[in-house]
C-alpha cells in the first residue's frame, strides 16, 4: 500500500506541538500545572484556540493508522504490536519518566526539601493523595493507556468493517460527514475517568478508521476543505471567547456544542494536510520513529526545564522560549541513546531495528 505521508506529517506536527502547548500550560490562566509562572494572556489564548481539538486529532490520526496495520497484520499480531508499543512504553514511564514531574511539582507548589529517593518512596506507597500533581497519577501518559484499551475494545468491530470492505455511504457526502459530531456530542455527556472522556475518544479513533478505508473519502475533504475552515475558525474563537470570560464556566452543555466546532476543525486539518503535506521529507522519516520517545520524554523535561527557568528568569518573554527548546533538544538526544540501546528501545516501544540486507554472493567466474 503507498504510504499516506499527509498522516505522518500530522501526527508529527502534533507531537511536536505539544512543546509550545505545554511551555503555555505554564503560563496560562488555569493554576492547575506543575509549575506555574506569571500569567500570560497569549499562553491562555495558545491553550483556548487548540485544547479543544488538540488530542481529538491524535486519536483520530491514530484509528486512520490502526486501518493500514490491520490490513497488513493478523488481529493477533496486532494486538502483539499494541501491547509492545503503548502498554509497555505506558508501564515503564508510570514508574520512571512521570514521578520527576510530582517531585518538581511538590518543590514548586509546596516547598517540599527532601532527597528524590525519600520522595519516591513516600511517592509508591503513600495512596492517599492521587491528584494529579503531586500524586501517583500517569500524568500525560494517559493517552498512551486510553488508546491501548481502544484499540483493543474496538478491535471486533474493525474487523468486521474491514470483512466486509464496506464504507459508510454519508463519509462520501459533504454535509452529512458532519453528522457525527451528534454522536461525540452524546458521547461527551457520559462520565469521564480522570477528567477525561475516554468514550468520545474511542469515537474519534473509530472515525478515524473509517475514514481510512476510502481514499474518496481524503479527496472529498480536500475539495471541501476551505467550506470547513470556514466553520472552523469562527466555531474556534467561540470557544476561546467562553473560556476567557469569567462568568462561563466549563460544563456539560459547552462539551456539547464543542464537538461540532472540533469534528469540522479536524475535517478541515485532513482536507488541509492531504493537500499540502501528502509528500515525503527527510525530516518525516526521521522523526516517524522518534515521535512515541519524545511524546513520552517531553513533559518531564518540560516541567525540570521551567522549575529551574523560572527561579533564574522572571521575564515571560525570555522563560517561554528557553521553556520550550531546552527540552525539545534533550528529548532529540534521549532519542539517539535511546536508538543504539536495545532495552531502552523495547521501553519506549520501538521496534527492533532490521538487520542489515546480506548481499548474495555471486559464483566464481571460474568456477563457473
Amino acid at each position: 500500500m503507498k504510504r499516506r505521508e499527509y498522516i505522518d506529517w500530522l501526527r508529527n506536527l502534533g507531537i511536536l506541538f505539544l512543546f509550545p502547548f505545554h511551555t503555555a500550560r505554564v503560563f496560562n490562566d488555569n493554576p492547575e500545572f506543575y509549575v506555574k509562572g506569571a500569567e500570560s494572556a497569549l499562553a491562555s489564548a495558545l491553550i483556548n484556540v487548540s485544547a479543544f481539538w488538540f488530542m481529538p486529532l491524535l486519536f483520530l490520526l491514530a484509528g486512520m493508522s490502526s486501518y493500514y496495520a490491520l490490513r497488513k497484520r493478523a488481529a493477533r499480531s496486532y494486538v502483539r504490536e499494541r501491547y509492545l508499543r503503548l502498554l509497555v512504553p505506558f508501564f515503564f514511564g508510570c514508574l520512571v519518566i512521570v514521578p520527576p514531574q510530582a517531585y518538581y511539582a511538590m518543590k514548586f507548589h509546596q516547598g517540599y526539601r527532601g532527597s528524590y529517593p525519600d520522595f519516591l518512596w513516600s511517592y509508591f506507597t503513600d495512596f492517599s493523595d492521587w491528584t494529579v500533581l503531586t500524586g501517583i497519577s500517569p500524568a500525560h501518559l494517559w493517552f498512551i493507556l486510553f488508546l491501548f484499551l481502544i484499540s483493543v475494545a474496538l478491535l471486533p468491530l474493525m474487523l468486521a468493517v474491514i470483512r466486509r470492505q464496506t464504507t459508510p455511504a454519508w463519509l462520501h457526502d459533504p454535509v452529512l460527514v458532519l453528522l457525527p459530531a451528534l454522536g461525540l456530542a452524546a458521547l461527551s455527556l457520559m462520565p469521564e475517568i480522570g477528567g477525561e472522556n475516554i468514550l468520545v475518544y474511542a469515537g474519534y479513533v473509530m472515525l478515524g478508521f473509517l475514514i481510512a478505508t476510502s481514499d474518496t473519502v481524503i479527496d472529498m475533504l480536500e475539495r471541501y476543505r476551505r467550506r470547513y475552515l470556514c466553520v472552523a475558525v469562527p466555531g474556534a474563537i467561540g470557544i476561546a471567547a467562553q473560556r476567557f470570560a469569567t462568568d462561563i464556566q466549563e460544563n456539560p452543555l459547552s462539551a456539547v456544542w464543542h464537538s461540532p466546532v472540533c469534528w469540522v476543525t479536524l475535517l478541515a486539518m485532513l482536507g488541509y494536510g492531504k493537500r499540502y503535506l501528502n509528500r515525503p521529507s527527510a525530516f518525516m522519516r526521521y522523526f516517524n520513529p522518534a515521535a512515541f520517545p519524545v511524546y513520552i520524554l517531553h513533559q518531564t523535561y518540560l516541567i525540570i526545564a521551567a522549575y529551574y527557568v523560572l527561579r533564574e528568569v522572571e521575564n515571560t518573554a525570555v522563560a517561554f522560549p528557553v521553556i520550550l527548546v531546552v527540552p525539545f533538544c534533550l528529548s532529540i538526544l534521549s532519542y539517539e541513546v535511546i536508538r543504539r540501546t536495545p532495552g531502552l528501545r523495547t521501553m519506549f516501544g520501538l521496534r527492533a531495528p532490521r538487520p542489515p540486507a546480506r548481499a548474495h554472493a555471486r559464483p566464481d567466474s571460474r568456477v563457473a
